[in-house]
């Protein structure tokens, strides 16, 4: 640090840097990949197999890695808080290899304000707190890039690297452009600094990169054979490899021009890292320099031209190494503002530019999603009704497995790729079927469905509050007759029927209705002696168990 103010400055920053990530823990809005996540963790600790019996995209190291402190937390209604602070430590690793990478491009100083830089960027922030697969994959890949970096290649650091990139595999198909953009990267890095002068041989080399790939492609290896072992390949490879793989998936999301982004921008890359080793005199720094530069270029662009689906958390790996090299900038820019005003360059040597930067960070960081507003008790609510209403035994009818603890009646898991297939009919929309095969009387829809599902849960379920949905219908009066009400079941259960404004009195199907009764599916008829108003046939535990339909309570206050 430059002296007492610049350190106070950035223990300053740094503390409110982790105030506000703690507390928008608490209260940022649970991402729907949160609970697609903690629903599989919760599969694994039950004795269900991953994509056997719950679908899942994603490689399984993550949710195998969680299922055991999953088991000892139980279910509960705040298991995604508890998820998102088990997960918090891997935050602090990446912030630690941000720093040493900061470190061993440019300074210490360099690397604490990349640390303090990356942290307040509002994406960032954002996306690293939640709980989800690419927030180990991150950090993996940051501890893989710094044990290339932190000494001359050998072969036992190339081992090492390539471990922690074939973990970054076990959690993440998508390694595949991190990979890549590691070859490219070190390739076009070394021939700008020169072979001899790094001190390298091509034997050298190629064993260096011979151990690299074996054990890169050994930790994914081992875990597929151990699917193929147990009966579960053919699942786990449609799953992980051609369920990803799905050809023109969003042409908004990523337009077909944008192909041409990569071989129009990249060889500015290029030229812009031989202008970086040029001005580097040692061999060693100006390799690290541009290898590092190179990476970011590569992944960056090539992940907006090439990759077919685009998310906000496929920029995490880039971030802390883009906000490295944003650090040594400010900092290489700083003495050219004391020729044009010398008092700006006191107040700069006092207090740095990446400072100002942070701090502007920050007001942006708040004002743009208020932590004191809690949006994420919605899933709470959620969460706790479902542990009430329904039983361990129960299925359940859901979006992405955001009712976590029960069992989905429908297999597929309906975000981006599998909707995409649905429509081209590569995939059954047999949601209704299923729900009816199972009995699954109650239904959650945060997120989207297809709309044949959809159609059948607006049809057959009433919403009785905190986007939860029982099995039932609202009885309406026959044209003829005020008193008499034909009304159609479909899930064959155990039904009551219930009013807005006090007990029912009737016959139902001709016999008085006087309790629960089980209904077979087809259409039913009741006729009501009572002078009850919005009558509704209404699954009976729910209406055990306190779930009326939000029809009959006046609208929350917002």
């Amino acid at each position: 640090m430059s002296g007492p103010e610049e350190f106070v400055a950035a223990v300053s920053l740094f503390a409110l840097m982790i105030a506000v990530k703690l507390a928008n823990m608490t209260h940022y809005r649970f991402d729907s990949d949160e609970s697609q996540h903690t629903h599989v963790i919760w599969a694994w600790a039950r004795g269900f197999v991953q994509y056997r019996d719950v679908f899942d995209n994603h490689m399984p190291l993550f949710q195998i890695m969680f299922a055991p402190i999953y088991g000892l937390i139980g279910d509960r209604a705040t298991i995604l808080y508890w998820m998102r602070f088990i997960l918090l430590p891997m935050y602090f690793v990446g912030a630690w290899c941000t720093y040493r990478i900061g470190e061993l491009l440019f300074s210490r100083r360099a690397g604490v304000w990349a640390v303090i830089l990356a942290g307040l960027y509002s994406k960032y922030h954002f996306i690293s707190l939640e709980f989800r697969t690419d927030n180990i994959w991150a950090p993996l890949w940051l501890l893989c890039v710094l044990t290339l970096i932190s000494g001359s290649l050998t072969v036992p650091r190339a081992l090492k690297a390539g471990l922690l990139l074939g973990l970054c595999f076990s959690v993440s198909m998508k390694s595949l452009l991190l990979l890549v953009a590691l070859l490219v990267g070190e390739s076009i890095a070394l021939f700008l600094v020169g072979r001899k002068e790094l001190g390298q041989s091509w034997p050298h080399l190629a064993r260096c990169t011979a151990a690299f790939f074996f054990i890169t492609f050994l930790v994914p290896g081992i875990i597929a054979a151990a699917f193929a072992l147990g009966g579960v390949w053919r699942d786990f490879y449609y799953c992980v490899f051609e369920h990803n793989m799905l050809q023109h998936l969003s042409p908004k999301n990523h337009p077909a021009w944008w192909i041409f982004i990569f071989p129009i921008v990249f060889p500015l890359v290029i030229y812009l890292a031989r202008r970086i080793v040029r001005a580097t005199s040692e061999p060693a720094l100006a390799f690290r320099r541009g290898f590092i530069f190179l990476i970011c270029g590569f992944y960056a662009l090539a992940l907006y031209s090439f990759w077919n689906l685009l998310t906000r958390q496929d920029d995490l790996p880039y971030y802390p190494l883009a906000f490295v090299l944003l650090s040594g900038g400010l900092f290489a820019i700083s003495p050219h503002f004391a020729r044009y005003d010398p008092r700006v360059g006191g107040y700069l040597r006092r207090i740095p530019l990446p400072a100002f930067v942070a701090l502007l960070y920050l007001f942006l960081l708040i004002v743009s999603r208020p932590f004191w507003i809690d949006r994420a008790r919605l899933e709470a609510g959620l969460l706790r009704g479902v542990l009430k209403l329904t039983d361990p035994g129960d299925f359940v009818l859901d979006c992405k497995g955001e009712t976590i603890f029960r069992q989905r009646c429908f297999w597929p898991v309906t975000e981006s790729i599998m909707l995409e297939r649905i429509a081209r009919q590569l995939v059954a929309d047999n949601a209704a079927q299923r729900a009816v095969e199972t009995r699954a009387c109650v239904a959650a829809m945060k997120g989207r469905m297809p709309l044949r599902a959809k159609q059948f849960i607006w049809k057959n379920y009433i919403t009785v509050g905190n986007d939860l949905r029982v099995a039932g219908r609202f009885l309406r009066p026959s044209a003829t007759d005020g008193t008499q009400m034909e009304f159609e079941v479909v899930i064959p259960a155990s039904y009551k029927i219930v009013a807005r404004d006090g007990p029912v009195t009737g016959t139902l199907d001709g016999t008085p209705y006087e309790a629960a009764r089980f209904l077979a599916p087809g259409v039913h008829t009741f006729v009501q002696t009572s002078s009850r108003t919005q009558l509704a046939a209404v699954w009976a535990r729910a209406v055990d168990r306190n779930f009326l339909p939000e029809k009959y309570f006046p609208p929350r206050p917002k």
